[in-house]
């Protein structure tokens, strides 16, 4: 074979391999997305010093966080409606890649504290679905 064609053939390999994990990163976006809301949002616990990228995911009694680039359909995290107390936004001046004017939200869950990052409206839709629970659900929202 000529060195040519070697090369073309390596190009298309490299070129089939980007367009093929694009596309999975999409149908795995849809198939999350077709079970509930989502949205962006990044998360950090305190042992953490990073922000780690992801959707979440509101599902009717569970607050469901995805890896953005792994292959998994199942959450990473997942957090019951009922435990969920959600503080007050704070801005952040921390450059988050994928979110544009953030802010940082304090929640914690069956003793878990944790931080969530999400663009300054996706706060407010938070907050509804932890305000909107079931009728005689217990809520506590600092």
């Amino acid at each position: 074979m000529e060195w040519l064609t070697i090369s073309e053939l390596g190009v298309g390999a490299v070129l089939l391999l980007v367009f093929g994990l694009i596309g999975f990163l999409w149908l795995r976006r849809q198939l999350i997305g077709n079970q509930g809301p989502t949205m962006l949002c990044a998360i950090r616990t305190p042992t953490a010093k990073i922000w780690r990228l992801g959707l979440l995911r509101f599902g009717p009694s569970a607050l469901e966080w995805f890896s953005f680039g792994g292959p998994s359909l199942r959450p990473a995290k997942s957090w019951q409606r009922r435990g969920v107390e959600i503080g007050i936004p704070q801005p952040t001046d921390e450059l988050i890649p994928g979110l544009t004017d953030p802010v940082r939200v304090d929640l914690r869950s069956a003793g878990e504290r944790f931080e969530l990052a999400m663009a300054r409206g996706s706060h407010t839709a938070v907050r509804s679905w932890v305000e909107s629970s079931p009728p005689g659900s217990h809520i506590d929202i600092t």
